[in-house]
């Protein structure tokens, strides 16, 4: 079969016999879906039929379970019987469908065929040699085809050259514009130039800021180090002056209460007061310059602990007590039902503010009262933090709306003149308003001239507990409660419910004879060394039960001592001896340092008889002494 002959085949088979088969196979197939589904939607039906008839009988369908499924497979036999001969029928459908118009487009192809082949004889019948017989004629139509072409080709041919004048035209309008162009792009050259000599210039300018801006971030980090530096030696001298000036303090006020507990007539009692009384004074000088040094420095680090607020009221009122009663005054402690009774926050600060504030009013107070009220200003239940307002009221000499203005500065007062009949620094408000702010709060006060004044001061406190099982606070302004008994009672008791072996690690004689004294006093001997080695080397001898340990020491410290303690170097009593640390640093982070290198409790000097004393009780769990 020839090439043209299998063509005509494809293109019969593809526009006779294609079209028919496709239109059975999309006719058998819909029907067979149309069947199908029907098949299941009846076989759904008769299965829902079947279960309703079978819920509706009144035995028990369990006990004919088999009559059921034999119901049940003979009505679906029947069932899939018709489906399949539906669906036999559908494919005898298609196979016919497909096999008619095949065998028919074939027969046609076969038929097309041997026409053709006839044809083809009947031409080859013919030859080449009839050709000749035929006569050779010329038709002058062919000369009128040529003339149309030459007319065509004529016309092309203008159109052509009235393009290519067009295209002429164009090109050189073109050109014009490349020219101008070719300007513009010399006068953008000379323009780049210019810019790039100016950004080369900017550049130069630029690197030259960076070399001064190099230098200033030097000098800068040059003079943080400066800064760095000489805060270090601000810490270190504040250190180191806070401890040459304690320490000799702690030897005065050690021995004027000593001396204060011995037999003295009335002229020795007032000299005695009188040197109590400066000492007191020289030490909360010493106290506030440290305190502001440490918030002005920015190293004031707050602590936050569990405290209950009822019983810093109550201490606060009975240290005030006295000095109120000696003026004649009336100490007046007013507290809120719906203020929280314990509370987590830096119990010290709080006490520290509250001082401040009780101290000047009964100073500046000749007659009357001096009342703390203690208020609720808010509290937040969803972050479970509260706001205490704390209000010091006095009947006081007042002040001037120009002096409150001066308050709160530091190493001003209210009244600055230098015959003033009140003394002071100037910077106990100023750490008060620092403290308060810390802590999230603020203090403002109010004021009028031989009419009081108000002092105000808002804290922030976390929550703990709302109520306490706790009796009220007595008015401090009654008499006061005699005590159960007396000190050299509570002494005996101590010392013979504890008979403690105690060491004394200190360098100063003044201060080992303040140490000494308040010891004996309190029933208990000591044994002395002036720095860490010897201390070490009297530990390895024999074992103690108690050891007093001075930071700054020769040769070698009291941390650096209580390390080697820790570490067994005095052999296996050391690591468990109750260790006190004395200083006269009293600087920020000194009582966590001590303790995190394994003290058992911080002292700072100057020493206190009742101090030493409860911290031994509590060390040795003693506390209802």
């Amino acid at each position: 079969m020839s090439k043209r002959t299998r063509s005509i085949s494809r293109m019969v088979y593809l526009y006779a016999a294609l079209p028919i088969i496709a239109v059975v196979i999309v006719l058998v197939g819909w029907m067979a879906s149309d069947r199908f589904t029907s098949y299941v939607e009846e076989r759904g039906q008769l299965m829902e039929e079947l279960n309703v008839m079978v819920s509706n009988v009144k035995f028990n369908p369990i006990e004919h379970i088999d009559e059921i499924e034999f119901m049940r497979q003979e009505r679906s036999i029947t069932h899939q019987q018709e489906f399949f001969r539906s669906m036999a029928l559908a494919l005898a459908i298609l196979l016919f469908g497909v096999t008619v118009p095949l065998l028919a487009t074939r027969y046609f192809v076969q038929r097309l065929q041997a026409n053709l082949d006839l044809l083809n004889d009947r031409l080859a019948s013919i030859g080449t040699g009839a050709s000749a017989l035929m006569p050779q004629t010329f038709d002058f139509l062919e000369f009128d085809r040529l003339s149309d072409t030459l007319r065509r080709i004529t016309r092309n041919h203008g159109e052509t050259e009235q393009r290519w004048k067009r295209a002429e035209k164009e090109l050189i309008s073109a050109n014009s514009d490349l020219i101008e162009q070719a300007n513009e792009l010399k006068k953008g050259r000379k323009i780049a130039l210019s810019m790039m000599e100016d950004a080369d210039s900017a550049r130069k300018e630029l690197e030259m800021a960076n070399q001064r801006l190099n230098q200033v971030i030097e000098q800068a980090k040059q003079s943080a180090h400066e800064a760095d530096s000489a805060n270090r030696a601000k810490s270190d001298f504040l250190a180191t002056m806070s401890h040459e000036i304690r320490t000799p303090l702690n030897g005065i006020i050690g021995f004027v209460e000593m001396l204060n507990e011995t037999e003295l007539n009335e002229e020795q009692e007032d000299y005695l007061a009188t040197i109590k009384s400066s000492s007191e004074a020289l030490m909360s000088l010493i106290n506030d310059v440290l305190d502001f040094s440490k918030v002005e420095s920015g190293n004031l680090v707050l602590e936050s602990r569990d405290f209950a607020i009822l019983p810093v009221i109550r201490e606060l009122s009975s240290m005030f007590f006295s000095q109120a009663t000696e003026k004649g005054l009336s100490l007046v402690i007013n507290v809120d039902e719906d203020v929280p009774r314990k509370i987590r926050g830096d119990e010290t600060r709080l006490r520290q503010i509250l001082i401040n504030f009780l101290s000047n009013a009964i100073k500046f107070t000749e007659k009357g009262e001096v009342s703390l009220s203690i208020y609720t200003h808010n509290i937040d239940f969803t972050t479970n933090r509260v706001d205490l307002e704390f209000e010091i009221r006095d009947t006081g000499i007042g002040m001037s709306r120009d002096q409150i203005g001066q308050l709160f500065k530091p190493f001003s007062q209210g009244d600055s003149s230098t015959t003033r009949k009140y003394g002071g620094t100037g910077l106990g408000l100023a750490i008060c308003k620092r403290l308060s702010e810390a802590m999230g709060g603020k203090v403002w006060a109010t004021s009028l001239p031989d009419e009081g004044s108000c002092f105000f001061s808002r804290v922030q406190f976390e929550i703990v507990s709302l109520k306490e099982t706790r009796p009220p606070i007595p008015n401090v302004s009654q008499e006061p409660v005699a005590q159960p008994e007396s000190a050299s009672e509570t002494v005996n008791i101590m010392a013979e419910r504890l008979p403690l072996r105690i060491a004394v690690a200190e360098d100063n004689l003044a201060n080992q004879r303040v140490i000494m004294i308040m010891l004996r006093r309190l029933g208990w001997e000591a044994d002395f060394v002036e720095n860490g080695e010897e201390l070490l080397d009297l530990l390895r001898q024999q074992d103690y039960d108690l050891i007093f340990m001075d930071l700054q020491m020769p040769k070698m410290d009291g941390l650096e001592a209580t390390r080697f303690l820790r570490l067994g170097e005095a052999g296996e009593a050391g690591r468990t001896i109750k260790i006190v640390a004395l200083t006269a640093n009293a600087l920020s982070g000194d009582e966590a340092r001590c303790l995190e290198n394994g003290m058992d409790a911080y002292l700072s000097k100057p020493l206190r008889l009742n101090t030493l004393k409860q911290t031994i009780a509590r060390l040795f769990d003693l506390q209802e002494v």
